[in-house]
């Protein structure tokens, strides 16, 4: 009889740890409490254009990640950087034009960074995957049993992928989760649960007739990094970035108004002739945030600490996901990097089909 895995949360770690188990002979269902694939990967569609309101870029040191893109063929580019850049230091100074070196470019996925999940899906078994279920409990006291919204599923292994102040937030576990992994995941900085993602979208790329690069750099905000996000067919035109923290005490009308400001006093009036504009605050994101986040954590901190490295209640439980990542935390390379270690922790453990 094959070992039976529930995997909790359909992310990049979900999702390549499920291909890579049932490529070992495990079986595997992933449960996923958002109507989506993804997780903090999210490609919106807006008329033509593709803007990521999640994970986005890659460079040549995400070598993991570089494995998994050529194993299943998804196409990449570089992102567009040619032309006038602008760093604004103080409030008090106007943005100053810069040029900035390529010497160590990042990339982009063609067909936005969802087509990674897509292409890892696509090689999942049917009815591997389950949107909309909310997993709230698991009991590890006997048998593997996690309950859902909607279900109870036993099984022999239960891998989570969720972030560890999420983990802790919103799932109940039987018996209780050792105090000194609570207490590290309280101290475990969920990456991008500050950031506020933007985007807005453009008939015409206005800067690259102006021989700007699209690109900002700003201390003062509200965008404090700004890229082009146009896609590689030239076909549809974006610029994507980061507002910064301190805007989430504003609405989003009060957001776009200070971002208006800031475009118009960068590229001038044709910055306002945009054809749609989003943002994602994932602070609000149910399954990002964390209420047991403690404040103030620096970027990455404890992330890939030792202590989620081992498996708990006997091999049962397995912590994974970006931020447990001892390389590249909280990143898409750390995604995968955790990916591929939970898979050779339990082909290390002889459970393998």
């Amino acid at each position: 009889m094959n070992t039976s895995v529930v995997i909790i949360g359909a992310g990049l770690t979900g999702l390549l740890t499920a291909f890579r188990l049932q490529e070992l002979g495990f079986d595997v269902a992933v449960l996923e409490a958002r109507n989506r694939i993804g997780g903090r990967i999210h490609t919106l569609e807006s008329g033509k254009a593709k803007v990521e309101m999640g994970a986005t870029w890659f460079n040549e040191a995400h070598y993991h990640l570089l494995d998994v893109i050529e194993e299943f063929k998804v196409p990449y580019f570089e992102q567009f950087m040619t032309g006038i850049s602008y760093f604004q230091t103080f409030s008090n100074v106007p943005p100053q034009e810069i040029t900035v070196p390529n010497d160590s470019p990042s990339y982009r996925f063609k067909n936005g960074t969802i087509d990674l999940l897509n292409s890892i899906v696509a090689k999942l078994k049917p009815n591997t995957i389950f949107l909309n279920e909310v997993v709230n409990e698991v009991n590890v006291i006997d048998d593997v049993e996690v309950k859902t919204n909607s279900r109870t599923l036993n099984a022999d292994i239960v891998i989570t992928t969720v972030s560890p102040a999420a983990l802790i937030d919103q799932i109940e576990f039987s018996p209780a989760l050792p105090n000194d992994i609570v207490s590290l995941a309280e101290q475990t900085h969920t990456w991008m649960q500050d950031s506020i993602k933007v985007a807005l979208t453009y008939k015409k790329p206005f800067w690259r007739d102006q021989g700007k690069s699209g690109t900002i750099f700003s201390n003062v905000g509200p965008l404090t990094e700004f890229y082009d996000q146009s896609n590689l067919e030239k076909e549809s035109y974006a610029l994507v970035g980061f507002a910064s923290g301190s805007c989430a005490r504003f609405t989003k009308e009060q957001r776009l108004e200070k971002i208006e400001a800031q475009l118009k006093m960068v590229f001038g009036e044709d910055a306002l002739q945009y054809e749609s504009y989003h943002e994602t605050p994932w602070y609000q994101e149910e399954f990002t945030k964390s209420n047991r986040q403690a404040e103030n954590l620096f970027p990455h901190q404890n992330g890939g600490h030792a202590l989620y490295q081992a498996p708990l209640f006997e091999n049962k439980l397995f912590i994974s996901g970006a931020e447990t990542s001892k390389h590249h935390s909280g990143y898409m390379e750390g995604a995968i990097f955790a990916a591929e270690s939970v898979v050779a922790q339990l082909k290390s453990l002889h459970l393998t089909q």
